[in-house]
């Protein structure tokens, strides 16, 4: 069967610092199980005017195909803010994952992704990687009760080219690095109308291991009806080496509604 989900995020966004880079988060998206194809769509607006000129545009569209024991995920996202005829922030992304399952318990997880960032300094960011995920812990006492516990390792090759205009004199503009990928999700199913997610992602460089990039997010999934939910996010990021003229720490928390059809 075939599912078309259509997330909507408007109701709060806030943001401190948004410096930090990391793998695009998908642990809530496309969970079921069922072959077919499957779509998701993100969509958050605002437009202020009189006193300041505002514009915020927040968007992604998402695609997914399982077959057997495939599946292929294309994820596209960005966000546009304008104040006062001036941007503020531009960011572009886009990823493609494909996940190969062995069995129950294991996958092959590969990925490549594009990332365009203005407030991050970003002209371009691309992501390659390959890894093992395997499923650590799978308890529930019936089908609404569920405990699930995943460890992702691999590694992945980084390229970073960023803007050179506020960096110091001398300062690098580009690096192509190896990392590790390391990732733990945790999720919780009580009963039919509550999860909780909790993703975190470590991302080393392994020639140098004070050079890291550590993420967590928290997602709380409150199920209204079957077609709708509300989704509470919340996303700490850390990169331990930023550009000079940026900070090390990034908090955003999102909360909007999710349309199932």
């Amino acid at each position: 069967m075939n599912k078309h989900v259509l997330m909507i995020v408007f109701l709060f966004c806030f943001s401190l610092n948004p410096t930090c880079q990391s793998i695009v988060n998908t642990e809530k998206l496309f969970n079921d199980t069922e072959d077919g194809f499957a779509t998701a769509a993100e969509l958050m607006g605002s437009a202020i005017s009189g006193n300041a000129n505002v514009l915020l545009v927040e968007y992604s569209m998402n695609f997914r195909y399982r077959w057997k024991k495939n599946n292929l995920k294309l994820l596209t996202g960005g966000e546009f803010i304008r104040e006062d005829q001036a941007d503020v922030s531009n960011n572009l992304f886009s990823q493609l994952r494909y996940n190969y399952h062995f069995n129950d318990r294991n996958r092959l997880v590969g990925l490549y992704q594009i990332q365009y960032n203005k407030v991050l300094l970003l002209n371009r960011r691309q992501l390659l990687g390959l890894g093992l995920r395997h499923r650590l812990i799978e308890k529930g006492s019936d089908s609404t009760n569920r405990f699930k516990s995943d460890l992702t390792l691999g590694i992945m090759q980084e390229e970073e080219q960023l803007n050179s205009e506020t960096l110091q004199i001398g300062e690098k503009n580009y690096t192509n690095y190896t990392r590790s990928m390391l990732s733990m999700v945790i999720s919780i199913e009580l009963g039919k109308n509550f999860t909780f997610i909790n993703t975190t992602y470590l991302q080393q460089y392994l020639k140098n291991l004070t050079d890291f990039r550590l993420f967590n997010e928290v997602n709380l999934i409150f199920a209204i009806n079957k077609w709708m939910s509300l989704s509470c996010d919340f996303e700490f990021r850390h990169d331990s080496e930023p550009p000079s003229s940026l900070k090390s720490n990034d908090f955003n928390t999102n909360a909007g509604l999710i349309l199932s059809f």
